[in-house]
C-alpha cells in the first residue's frame, strides 16, 4: 500500500479522532498533511484513558491551536441549535482558516454546511484512504464494519452498506478480476 500524503490541510472535531482510535486505524488520519484541532478538542480528546489520546499526542501532522472566545462568539451567531465546545471551536477555526472539517456529529455538519463548509467524517477518511491506496479493500471493508461495530460512532448499518458497495464497484473498475 502506498503512503499518498495528500498536502490537504484539514480541522477535526473530536469525533473522527476517537472513532478512527477505536478501530485502530487512527494512522488514515496521515493521509492529511497537517490536522489542526482546537485546545478545547485537544482538552475532550487527551483525558487520561479516552480513545485517541497516545494517537494525538504521538501524531506529526497534528498541530493545537487557540480559539478565542469571539471567534467562537461569530460561529454561535451564524448558526442554530446547540453545540458542544469543542465542537464549536473546530467550526471557529475551520472557517477561519477556510480549511475542510472533519466531524462525526450531526449538528456540527449542519451548522459546517449553513456556514458553506466543506464536511467529511471517520467515513469519508476510510474511503478517500481507500482512493488513495493507503489501505485495500479488505481493510476498507473492515474499518468500515468496525465503525459500525466497534466504535462508538453512530452510523446505520445501511450507510455502511451503501458505502461498502460503493467501493466494491471502484474495486471493479480497478481490477476486472475482484
Amino acid at each position: 500500500m502506498g503512503n499518498d500524503k495528500l498536502n490537504i490541510t484539514v480541522v477535526s472535531n473530536s469525533g473522527p479522532l476517537i472513532h478512527l482510535a477505536q478501530t485502530g486505524m487512527f494512522h488514515l488520519l496521515d493521509i492529511f498533511s497537517n490536522i489542526y484541532i482546537p485546545r478545547k478538542v485537544y482538552e475532550e480528546v487527551c483525558i487520561e484513558g479516552m480513545p485517541g489520546c497516545s494517537e494525538v499526542k504521538d501524531a506529526g501532522n497534528i498541530k493545537v491551536l487557540l480559539v478565542s472566545d469571539a471567534e467562537t462568539g461569530v460561529i454561535k451567531s451564524k448558526i442554530t441549535g446547540k453545540l458542544h465546545e469543542g465542537e464549536l471551536h473546530a467550526l471557529a477555526l475551520s472557517s477561519k482558516l477556510n480549511k475542510i472539517f472533519l466531524t462525526d456529529d450531526m449538528g456540527a455538519r449542519c451548522a459546517a454546511e449553513r456556514l458553506n463548509i466543506e464536511v467529511h467524517g471517520s467515513v469519508g477518511v476510510v474511503v478517500l484512504a481507500y482512493h488513495r491506496n493507503l489501505i485495500d479493500i479488505k481493510q476498507a471493508e473492515k474499518t468500515l464494519n468496525d465503525l459500525y461495530d466497534v466504535s462508538s460512532l453512530f452510523v446505520t448499518r445501511a450507510i455502511v452498506d451503501i458505502v461498502i458497495a460503493e467501493i466494491r464497484n471502484i474495486e471493479k473498475t480497478k481490477n476486472p478480476d475482484y
